[in-house]
């Protein structure tokens, strides 16, 4: 138990700059195969289906020394949207504070083999089990 603080405490923040490509979303793959899902209408399936792979695409973020670029989807209109923030990290915790939305977005993460993991923090504290995997992009 003592190794994994230890870890936590040390991890390199220089180990997220650069451009990081979407390579996993556990939580868009679990709702897909939900029962939940399979009680939408055909048209709601459809549309969740267009939005997500919108999303699966084009989703990546770019970490510069201390500002971050990544996309998101307008469920509604269908379509990226590009956004900008300031980020930061505290010990195991990564910080996007969102220019547009005056928002902060807090996430577990962790960088090892080229590929970082994010697991979301909500407001109340509580970690999502679901975890966005990227991979380091050759895009940089």
């Amino acid at each position: 138990m003592k190794t994994v603080i230890f870890i936590l405490l040390f991890l390199d923040p220089g180990l997220l700059l650069g451009y990081w490509d979407l390579k996993f979303a556990e939580a868009n793959f679990n709702l897909l195969n939900s029962t939940a899902f399979e009680t939408l209408t055909d048209q709601q399936k459809e549309d969740f289906i267009e939005v997500n792979e919108l999303y699966l695409k084009n989703k990546y973020m770019h970490f510069e020394t201390d500002t971050v670029f990544w996309t998101d989807v307008d469920p509604r209109k269908k379509e990226v949207v590009f956004k900008k923030g300031r980020w930061l990290t505290k010990q195991d915790t990564l910080i996007i504070f969102d220019y547009e939305k005056i928002f902060t977005y807090k996430f577990l993460y962790s960088v090892k083999d080229k590929e970082l993991i994010l697991r979301t923090i909500f407001p109340n504290g509580d970690v999502a089990r679901s975890k966005l995997v990227f991979s380091k992009g050759i895009s940089e």
